[in-house]
């Protein structure tokens, strides 16, 4: 029995089954029949807990292939689970539950909670009339009209003329494509005809890249096409031909190295407001990248996003998955800092002097348990019903539009005791579970990281979860399934660059062509190099609001 359930060589000792057959023939012989059952159970537990291992890999590999990637649970499935479980008050049982040693785990202990959060249908929200909206008042608008037929403009009773009394109107969307243009830059000259001496030409028009063809908002469409829109240039050189001009797409490509290049300090000056931020965001997303030394050409490269305050957008490529990518630019951080459980952060929170603060991801730690359901454990609708609850009151705070004072209060009196509770169940659970069980590893990272995830309890500007962050990287993901990959570690950088400036731009409510526009023709006229934080996108957005509402000039009085 020893040597079949031994650590050597477990692959081969499991599927021995004529080996295992005649063990327990021998043991049987011998009069050993607790050893033999001993060996049974001990080799069916092996097989349910591999076995349920692999369900899970399938089903995650089948939902990342062909499900939904929302995670979000209905009320009424909770409700079902939780019926199924004979808990209709998910509070209940936990009063049942909780024992002096369930803190063993070193979770929170606490008192039950005290006071129930909002309940959805208290906040219904007020219903929207029916009915399409109106247009923007900005469109340019070009009113044709429709005049009835010359013989029913006269009265058949009199023969008089009608005259006028109103008139319906209705409205058609159109859309009138957009076109090239060509600019000539015209420079006379100057000469003494008399003398034949003394020529003189204006000095050349400034452009955005010397010698280059593009203006401005060309090279600006090319940015944000590939980069907000996720068009491979070879798509936008057939559009382009479409219009009647012939642009490569290796000329396409120059021009977006160039254009980052010439926004590089811009997105440095992103880099350093989003890492002096209040709080701060982390999360990577994989990107491919051609690489000649490697085996298959390509190589796996990473895109980190830190978000601070939901304002700065900074996108950092690193060439690998090791964890000096973060640490190289997280090294002087100083506060929050939300993140998910990458061990590759955990050195910027346990070194000696560590100044960075490390805050949990409630999304996160929701994910394990939608898995665990979704693997068949209807245990596990009892912390997502709580998690839930947890998110119920951030909602309610954020809708009602409450101050950072009134929203630590709520997360005191009512998320508080929730928290406790759900770290009373996961102490109870995971003493008790299977350690390879998919409840038991979702038990195991909300204990791993529950201090952190208690973290959002301290200060009111801290966010339950880091969905922000993910969302930003959702355009690189999108980007990735058309163009592919990056063509080197150079031109990813520089795409980094102008994620940056484009995402930060969306965070502010700025148009992104609008905004590249503007600044490279400003960068190129030679903007001051200490006037650089004037052109960051929320700085910019505000400088044009106050140009639009300052009073005109009045004409001048005699």
């Amino acid at each position: 029995m020893s040597r079949v359930m031994s650590g050597e060589a477990p692959g081969k000792k499991r599927t021995d089954v004529h080996g295992v057959a005649a063990l327990l023939r021998g043991l049987l012989a011998e009069g050993q029949e607790e050893q033999a059952i001993e060996l049974v159970v001990g080799l069916l537990t092996q097989l349910v807990e591999k076995n349920a291992e692999l369900e899970l890999r399938l089903l995650k590999a089948m939902r990342q292939r062909f499900g939904r990637t929302s995670e979000k649970l209905s009320a009424e499935q909770l409700s079902l689970f939780l019926t199924q479980l004979g808990q209709q008050d998910a509070g209940a049982q936990q009063e049942q539950a909780a024992t002096p040693g369930a803190g063993d785990a070193g979770v929170a202990q606490g008192a039950p909670p005290s006071s129930e959060p909002p309940n959805k249908e208290s906040r219904k929200k007020e219903r929207k009339g029916h009915g399409r909206r109106p247009l923007p008042s900005h469109l340019p608008r070009e009113q044709r009209v429709h005049q009835p037929p010359p013989e029913a403009l006269r009265c058949e009773a009199c023969g008089r003329d009608k005259t006028r009394c109103g008139e319906e109107k209705s409205e058609t969307l159109e859309w009138v494509p957009g076109h090239f243009k060509v600019i000539e830059e015209v420079r006379p000259k100057y000469a003494c005809r008399p003398c034949g001496d003394g020529l003189v030409v204006a000095p050349p028009a400034d452009r955005v890249i010397e010698g280059g063809l593009p203006g401005p908002g060309l090279l600006a469409h090319v940015l944000v096409s590939k980069f907000k829109d996720a068009l491979p240039l070879h798509r936008l050189s057939g559009i382009y031909a479409r219009h009647g001009v012939e642009l490569r797409t290796s000329t396409l490509s120059d021009w977006v190295a160039a254009g980052a290049d010439i926004l590089k300090p811009l997105a440095r000056e992103v880099g350093q407001r989003a890492l002096a931020s209040h709080v701060l965001q982390s999360d990577d997303t994989h990107l491919k990248v051609l690489d000649r030394e490697h085996p298959n050409g390509l190589k796996r490269g990473h895109m980190w996003v830190y978000l601070g305050d939901t304002t700065w957008a900074a996108f950092v490529y690193t060439p690998d998955w090791k964890q000096e990518g973060p640490l190289s630019f997280l090294d002087e951080r100083k506060g929050w800092l939300l993140v998910d459980g990458y061990k590759g952060y955990d050195k910027l929170f346990t070194r000696q002097g560590a100044t960075a603060v490390e805050v949990g991801c409630w999304s996160h730690c929701r994910r394990y348990f939608v898995e665990a359901l979704e693997a068949g454990d209807t245990r596990a609708a009892l912390p997502l019903s709580l998690i839930g609850r947890l998110f119920e009151v951030e909602r309610e705070a954020s809708e009602s539009r409450v101050d950072d004072a009134e929203r630590l209060r709520r997360r005191d009196t009512l998320s508080r005791p929730i928290t406790e509770q759900l770290g009373r169940w996961v102490a109870n659970t995971y003493n008790a579970e299977p350690p390879k069980s998919p409840l038991a590893q979702a038990c195991r990272y909300a204990i791993n990281q529950w201090k952190p995830l208690s973290r959002f309890l301290e200060d009111a500007r801290l966010p339950l979860h880091n969905n922000a962050s993910e969302l930003r990287l959702r355009e690189i993901a999108i980007g990735r399934k058309n163009y592919l990959f990056a063509g080197s570690d150079a031109g990813a950088e520089r795409a980094a660059c102008v994620y940056t400036l484009v995402a930060t731009c969306v965070l502010a409510g700025v148009d992104p062509w609008a905004y590249l526009a503007d600044v490279l023709e400003k960068l190129a006229q030679g903007w001051p190099q200490r006037r650089l934080e004037e052109l960051l996108p929320p700085m910019w957005k505000a400088s044009r609001e106050a140009a639009a509402r300052a009073p005109s000039a009045s004409p001048a009085t005699t």
